[in-house]
């Protein structure tokens, strides 16, 4: 036997005499581990074969084997295939030290390096009549995922057998680095393009000579063009994009969002665009992205930005009077229905409140609540506030107060502000439910429920100074709110709920004694509960006390300040039972309306609860959120 002259081989042949392999044993099984390579072993055989056919005189067999050293795979000549039969090497067969020996492929998975072994420097006999070149396999990552050798036999051992199986070991490394480019590149486009379909814009890809290279899903919805078949065509036969659009693509400049006209098969679209320029690290010009945006979409983002929301609800307003009993019932009516709110009282009784409580009651809760006070916008102003401007080329449009409060409620303050032309405008907008812009002629479809108020309107009318039927309109429902000196015990509710609020502010308790009470409740407060806040915040800031008196009342409120007599005497009583009510009313819309919930809150028995609520007329329907 001829003495190895390799390291690696003189090292392999020690360990295998070490263990006490016996060269003479038989070609030994192993386990078969296809599953790193049930996607491999294609594109390895490919490679082999085209190597086997590059040589004019193979004499070769070329064989796969994974990490464990076992066979998977043979290919090449016949005749080396059948003497390799013959000593039992094919498929399923282990070329592992432990069982095989020292052979070259064992040598290459172990030192990680290309290595040939031939005739005697084989250890086990049935390896001795034949020649291995063998390099390692490895994944993009370098794990090793097994070897690709050449097998022939020994007299005959091919010159270039190791040059020609670790060129094909690096060939297949290479591709399947480019492989995994490939699937990760995929896998990149592929998320792209659901991000694309996913965001809320249109996107197109515009090329550098004007066709359409992608398109999102988003676009058909905005623009109504067949994302399939556009793909690949000239922007232009698709669809003409607007003059500002095909400018910017031209001169391939930005194009900054703004609003334009795209004229769709169904018609002229108003759509929030921009345009930008995409080029590569040498400056060449790649092509354009146009943005596209629902003006939908800039609504609802305009509104959640200006907090176009109402925040005031039923619960919030504090009355018991039976002025206000019925203020209440005609608001609740008029949430429930559809048509145009009138609501009427002087200056301060909490209009907007009620107008704020009506649409959170309403099937528009989810709506935008936009307020307009007419009388606060020079005249000259207010059609462009109210209607919006359409855009030029040189100037975007911008959307006004009817389009940003579609799908919920435009309540519009002294509204007797607006000129003739103005109220037959907005008749027109309520009518037809669409809005043309000032300078415009496309008519923009609006869903809109007006709340108005406004101060003698009915004498407007009969003076001509107001168009009849756009009243008519406005008060299809009318909500009277009463002053509140017609509100009797309401003034004390109010001002103990404010003090309740203003206590919490300011971090202090704060209480008023009964003879401020009394003052309050017989002032005529001409300036209704607008002027009850001021003066009873005027009053807790000015005043370290933690019970505010007469004296600390304005001189003339405090005027009004009737002496408690012995016949006065139940007024104290009467006060006690207001704070009472007001408890019971709280406990029960804190419990959803809820009676058991309620008098477990008042720590009082239902039957107490329920005795409390008939005395003071109180139903289910006032415990309501």
């Amino acid at each position: 036997m001829a003495t190895p002259s390799l390291p690696p081989i003189q090292r392999s042949w020690a360990r295998c005499q070490a263990r006490g392999l016996d060269p003479t044993c038989a070609p030994q099984t192993g386990m078969i581990n296809l599953s790193g390579w049930s996607h491999l072993q294609a594109l390895v055989r490919s490679s082999i074969e085209d190597l086997y056919q590059l040589s004019d005189h193979p004499g070769f067999v070329v064989v796969i084997c994974d990490e464990q050293g076992t066979i998977i795979d043979m290919a090449g000549d016949s005749a080396i295939m059948a003497q390799a039969q013959q000593y039992g090497i094919g498929y399923g067969i282990t070329l592992a030290e432990e069982y095989a020996g020292t052979n070259a492929v064992d040598l290459a998975l172990r030192e990680a390096l290309p290595c040939q072994t031939a005739g005697e420097e084989h250890y086990c006999q049935w390896l001795q009549s034949f020649a291995l070149a063998a390099a390692p396999i490895f994944s993009p990552d370098g794990r090793a995922l097994g070897a690709l050798a050449i097998l022939s036999m020994a007299e005959e051992r091919h010159p270039y057998a190791l040059g020609m199986v670790i060129a094909a070991a690096q060939a297949f490394h290479s591709q399947l680095r480019a492989e995994r480019l490939l699937n990760e590149a995929n896998d990149q486009l592929t998320e792209l393009y659901a991000t694309l379909d996913t965001i809320n814009e249109g996107l197109i890809f515009v090329g550098p000579n004007g066709e359409i290279r992608r398109l999102s899903r988003r676009v058909a919805g905005i623009l109504g063009i067949n994302v399939r078949s556009a793909a690949g065509r000239p922007l232009t036969s698709v669809i003409s994009p607007p003059p500002v659009i095909a400018a910017a693509l031209q001169q391939l400049s930005t194009l900054e969002e703004q609003e334009v006209i795209w004229q769709t098969p169904t018609g002229a679209q108003a759509v929030i665009c921009g345009v930008r320029p995409v080029w590569d690290r040498s400056r060449r010009y790649l092509g354009s992205v146009i943005t596209l945006r629902p003006t939908e979409s800039v609504r609802q983002l305009v509104q959640q930005v200006v907090g176009a929301r109402a925040a005031f609800t039923f619960r919030d307003i504090v009355g018991q009077s039976e002025s206000m009993r019925q203020a209440m019932r005609q608001a609740r009516l008029a949430a429930a229905g559809r048509g145009a709110i009138l609501l009427r009282g002087e200056a301060g009784v909490g209009k907007e409140i009620f107008a704020q409580a009506i649409h959170n009651a309403s099937s528009r809760a989810g709506g935008p609540f936009i307020r307009v006070s007419c009388a606060a916008i020079p005249r000259q102003l207010i059609d462009s506030e109210l209607f919006g401007v359409e855009g030029t080329d040189r100037q975007p449009g911008r959307p006004g107060k009817l389009e940003l409060a579609h799908g919920g409620v435009l309540y519009l303050e002294a509204i007797d502000a607006l000129s003739f032309d103005q109220q037959t405008s907005l008749l027109r907008v309520i009518e037809m439910g669409r809005v043309i812009r000032t300078g415009g002629a496309r008519p923009i479809p609006v869903d809109v429920r007006v709340i108005t108020t406004g101060h003698g309107l009915e004498q407007l009318v009969e003076e001509g100074r107001f168009r009849a039927d756009l009243y008519a309109r406005l008060s299809a429902f009318v909500v009277d709110i009463p002053p509140l000196r017609q509100r009797g015990d309401d003034i004390i509710l109010l001002a103990n709920h404010m003090i309740r609020r203003l206590s919490e502010q300011f971090g202090r308790q704060v209480a008023l004694d009964p003879d401020a009470l009394a003052a309050l409740r017989t002032y005529p407060w001409p300036g209704n509960v607008r002027e009850l806040e001021v003066v009873l915040e005027q009053m807790v800031q000015t005043n370290a006390k933690s019970v505010l008196t007469v004296a600390d009342l304005p001189p003339a409120i405090a005027r009004h300040t009737t002496p408690l007599l012995i016949s006065d005497s139940p007024r104290l009583a009467e006060t006690q039972e207001l704070s009472e009510r007001d408890a019971i009313l709280r406990a029960g819309r804190a419990a959803g309306g809820r009676l058991g919930r309620a008098a477990a809150l008042l720590g009082i028995s239902r039957a107490t609860l329920w005795r409390k609520m008939t005395r003071y007329r109180i139903s289910r329907e006032d415990m309501v959120p």
